[in-house]
């Protein structure tokens, strides 16, 4: 990245390195760190990506880890997990597309995250352009003029996007139209057992003619089957995948990936 990109960016920071890495001990109590679990492209059989996910100084949950904030410490932890997991996956040298998770991020700190967010990729030598955000919750991301806002202002500043847990909550093709992400990715309850289920079949089906009329990349979460996988892979055209089928996440390294019969990588 060029001098000028930091440069830009430093002047719109309102959160240093230093007191971000030091100040989440003391939102929680305890340490954090980050578990990395692959992303896997079926169809050119190889990692596309890791997610990075806090778990606790000694491996607890994100959520035993998240309960322990304090509710107004919220948007600064959020912000510290995406500082940390990039320093930790420049760390351990994680290759491909880097997907931090952006729970807490509404329209009132959105330009704050991504200025952040880039100029931590740019202090620990991350191309902005292998950085995802995943985000949740369309709705927590305001009405649809600040919804459009968060593509435009995350590919601005050279991420992409991506629209989490899709399928089974409030989230419904409006807003995803309105966001048009560079990805979604599948509610993990539409991923199970859903070789055995029509509904669900049906449902998968539907989403995904209209995120190819939308030119939006489908990764099938959560799982845990080569029965899943075959009916999403050959009978859904989904060909991102992430879940244990493949790979667990492993604490502060880049884990490699069992694709089973469907190849190697």
């Amino acid at each position: 990245m060029e001098q000028g990109v930091k440069t830009m960016y430093a002047a719109t920071n309102q959160f240093d390195n230093s007191a971000v890495l030091s100040d989440y001990t003391n939102l929680i109590g305890v340490g954090i760190q980050f578990a990395f679990q692959p992303l896997v492209n079926l169809n050119q059989a190889r990692i596309a990506g890791y997610e990075a996910l806090v778990r606790g100084h000694d491996g607890q949950s994100a959520g035993a880890v998240i309960a322990g904030v304090r509710p107004e410490n919220l948007a600064m932890f959020d912000q510290a997990c995406r500082t940390r997991a990039l320093q930790d996956a420049a760390r351990i040298g994680v290759r491909g597309d880097l997907h931090l998770n952006c729970t807490e991020v509404t329209p009132d700190n959105l330009a704050m995250a991504i200025d952040k967010s880039v100029m931590d990729a740019v202090t620990f030598d991350i191309a902005p352009n292998r950085v995802v955000l995943e985000f949740s919750d369309l709705q927590r991301l305001g009405n649809p003029r600040q919804l459009a806002a968060v593509r435009q202002r995350a590919n601005a500043a050279g991420f992409r996007v991506l629209a989490d847990n899709f399928g089974l909550g409030e989230a419904g093709l409006k807003r995803l139209v309105v966001l048009q992400p560079e990805f979604i990715k599948l509610d993990r309850e539409l991923c199970t057992n859903i070789d055995r289920s029509q509904r669900r079949q049906a449902m998968v089906l539907g989403i995904m003619a209209s995120c190819r009329a939308l030119d939006i990349d489908v990764i099938a979460s959560g799982v845990e089957r080569a029965e899943e996988v075959e009916w999403l892979h050959e009978k859904a055209g989904v060909d991102r995948f992430q879940g244990y089928y493949f790979a667990r996440p492993q604490l502060m390294a880049a884990p490699s990936v069992n694709l089973g019969s469907f190849g190697n990588a």
